[in-house]
């Protein structure tokens, strides 16, 4: 069965409007701002994703454009400026930073506005996490006695998923480009979690009849269409759930990133 992970985010989105109205007569206005550096097509695409939520529940979004070559100096005088702004309650320095920048810069992020999670000692839980439970929980999965696998160990998913679940002592395994044997340690699992981004990553022949799959990775064809780590028709009669690509995970993580920016509104009370 599909998961509509878009109406999911909706209810959320629902919520969040209500929420943000009442921060509104406190003059609380949840405002999350964004730093690029360069002009990633695609981390362009996820900012105007992130704008669109933060104006959709009501909160203000800030936008600011740093040229790739500038110095990490500079970048972190601008993350120091919007970590003494009140106003501000969340602050994302947008990922991958060019290959030249320390990536300290990252942690100079203030804790209590990382609204990505990714800082030390954030409070907040990383969105791609927070939109893995929800599905789960919204399908009625519960992770006791399951066998999950998670295909890839990126910074940004695969890692902060791994490191979740583990929290949560879960029976995990992972899989990377040097594992021997993966469609073997697919085959036993009962929920794959896959965060690589490339074609043809999960397949059907790969799979166990009523596995359940998440798709976090993405990828764009030629023709401009995203993609899945998995072939939805390759899936659909194996799984017992499944996420599509567009309109699985995506919606979630972006709603998640909204749950943290309301949550971080509200501390300021």
């Amino acid at each position: 069965m599909k998961i509509d992970g878009k109406a999911i985010a909706e209810t959320i989105f629902t919520d969040l409007t209500k929420q943000v109205a009442i921060l509104k007569q406190k003059n609380i206005t949840p405002t999350l701002a964004v730093i690029l550096v360069g002009d990633n097509p695609e981390s362009l695409s996820y900012i105007r994703q992130k704008q669109k939520a933060t104006e959709k529940i009501g909160g203000r979004f800030i936008f600011e454009q740093i040229p790739k070559a500038s110095l990490s100096k500079e970048v972190t005088a601008r993350v120091e400026m919007y970590n003494r702004d009140p106003s501000v309650h969340g602050l994302i320095v947008q990922r991958p930073l060019p290959s030249h920048f320390d990536l300290s810069i990252n942690e100079s992020v203030d804790p209590k506005k990382d609204v990505d999670g990714f800082v030390t000692n954030s409070p907040f839980d990383v969105p791609i996490v927070m939109a893995i439970f929800t599905i789960l929980k919204h399908i009625g999965i519960t992770l006791n006695n399951k066998k999950i696998v998670i295909v890839g160990r990126g910074e940004t998913a695969g890692k902060p998923i791994a490191a979740a679940l583990a929290k949560r002592q879960c029976a995990t395994s992972i899989i990377y480009s040097k594992t021997s044997n993966p469609n073997e340690i697919m085959k036993d699992a009962d929920v794959i979690i896959s965060c690589v981004g490339k074609q043809g990553v999960v397949t059907g022949d790969a799979l166990k009849s009523g596995a359940i799959l998440i798709s976090v990775g993405i990828w764009r064809a030629e023709d401009g269409k995203l993609h899945g780590d998995y072939e939805e028709d390759d899936v659909a009669d194996i799984a017992s759930f499944y996420t599509p690509t567009p309109g699985g995970v995506g919606p979630l993580n972006i709603a998640s990133l909204m749950q943290n920016l309301v949550k971080a509104a509200q501390n300021t009370r």
